[in-house]
């Protein structure tokens, strides 16, 4: 026996049109629903890679670094509007940040020459690492004394704000008109100190007295230090014999990709922080002998993975904002405190290793005092913090993201007086021209013979 509805579409097609949408409704509008949805999800993403591409050429022209930009379109849409909830992102912000991390390092390390690196590379080391150590020492006594907070989780926090960051260091550099050597100097000072902060937390975090830490510092150091070194020059060499043969191919910058998390995956899984891997394995890769054929690749590929790690930092930055929250009047003192502390440690180990950094000028000491923006690897690492420590800890997180805006103005600082410094030795260089007398050539051997 047929179906009612069967009959009804001879005989009436209309009516059977309408009693399909009445049993169908639920699912139609469910499904118009949920197209909507879709929409509106894409509308975020769509909205923030428009805004990062915009914001990155207007810090060219501004001077402002599009961190600052993304943060404060990330509040606005977080803390001010409530738009997007905060813990929209509670836990996926860790694995964007590490994953921009890692891409940003890789990337540093394409973009050193090994021969720049070597001269630069006592000055840099020195003043990473002072810097990092007074940074750490401060903080760490503005926690102890002020929130009453052990040595060991005063020191904890002191150094997840004790670096600078690549992530800002290295796009700012790009707009600064500073020396080269200067530029490979703040390149390997912020990638070395991110390496050292990560170490640093990492070794922190598993100390349970006082009694061992600087056993366990040493032990971590060294131990992560041999395992990436390691990893980072034998996977360079070894990705190197393979790449001749995937060069052009399709797909091909997917696969180095990959190739680029692998190596962080086996260092973290061997014990090291694979980041300094991921730094080395870069700096392995651009510096082995290469045809022009494979020039002109490597050329691609870093162009890829450079469009791949803007668009992760600019995600991270925004969904930072959105999460941020304002600081309880209770910690606005400690904050004062560490922001001084980190200036007086900036301060300090740039005259203080000084001399170590070969052409360096009285106005160069300015522009490196300038650097000091903490990013990236201080937010992650405030996150793995509370992650790894609990509540006592969930202050950090609104702390590292006012320790990150405030320290990227002074960025813009160093943008401003750079540029100006550049204008005025133009302009003496061209009056030194201009004031120059011209002379006459002097007249060849013939002529003086002919008179």
């Amino acid at each position: 026996m047929s179906h009612p509805l069967y009959g009804a579409l001879h005989t009436q097609p209309l009516a059977f049109l309408s009693k399909i949408l009445q049993h169908s409704s639920p699912t139609l509008i469910g499904f118009c629903d949920s197209y909507m949805e879709y929409g509106h999800m894409f509308v975020f993403p769509a909205a923030l890679l428009v805004l990062a591409v915009v914001a990155n050429w207007l810090s060219g022209i501004t001077r402002v670094p599009d961190i600052v930009v993304l943060l404060l379109v990330g509040i606005a849409l977080g803390p001010v509007t409530h738009l997007i909830p905060p813990n929209t992102f509670q836990h996926g912000i860790g694995i964007i940040g590490m994953l921009a991390l890692m891409l940003i390092l890789f990337q540093g390390g394409l973009e050193l020459h090994l021969k720049e690196v070597v001269r630069n590379l006592s000055g840099a080391l020195l003043l990473s690492v002072v810097c990092f150590a007074l940074s750490v020492f401060l903080v760490g006594v503005a926690m102890h004394y002020l929130l009453h907070f052990s040595w060991v989780d005063g020191l904890l926090i002191g150094a997840a704000l004790g670096s600078t960051s690549g992530s800002v260091v290295l796009p700012a550099l790009q707009q600064l008109e500073v020396p080269d050597y200067l530029k490979v100097t703040l390149t390997l000072e912020s990638s070395l100190g991110e390496i050292l902060a990560v170490l640093t937390v990492g070794a922190l975090v598993t100390i349970s007295g006082t009694e061992s830490l600087f056993s366990g510092l040493v032990v971590g150091f060294s131990h992560h230090v041999i395992v990436d070194v390691l990893l980072g020059v034998g996977a360079g060499f070894l990705w190197r014999k393979f790449l001749p043969f995937i060069a052009g191919q399709q797909y091909a910058n997917a696969l180095n990709l990959g190739i680029v998390l692998a190596v962080f995956a086996i260092g973290r899984l061997s014990g090291g922080s694979g980041l300094l891997a991921e730094l080395i394995f870069g700096l392995t890769l651009s510096n082995l002998p290469r045809s022009p054929h494979f020039t002109r690749q490597g050329a691609r590929m870093v162009a890829f993975h450079s469009e791949f790690t803007f668009l992760v930092r600019s995600f991270f930055f925004v969904v930072l904002g959105v999460m941020a929250q304002w600081v309880s009047r209770s910690y606005i003192i400690p904050i004062i405190a560490i922001i001084v502390g980190l200036l007086v440690a900036r301060l300090a180990a740039v005259y203080m290793t000084r001399w170590s950094i070969r052409g360096s000028t009285a106005a160069d000491s300015e522009t490196l005092f300038l650097m000091l923006p903490r990013g990236l690897i201080t937010a992650v690492l405030a996150l793995q913090i509370v992650s790894a420590r609990g509540q006592e800890f969930g202050f950090l997180p609104s702390m590292a993201f006012t320790v990150v805006l405030v320290t990227n103005m002074f960025v813009i600082v160093a943008a401003v007086k750079a540029r100006k410094t550049s204008a005025l030795q133009a302009e003496v260089a061209q009056v030194e021209t201009a004031a120059i007398p011209e002379t006459s050539p002097p007249l060849s051997s013939s002529a003086a013979a002919g008179e």
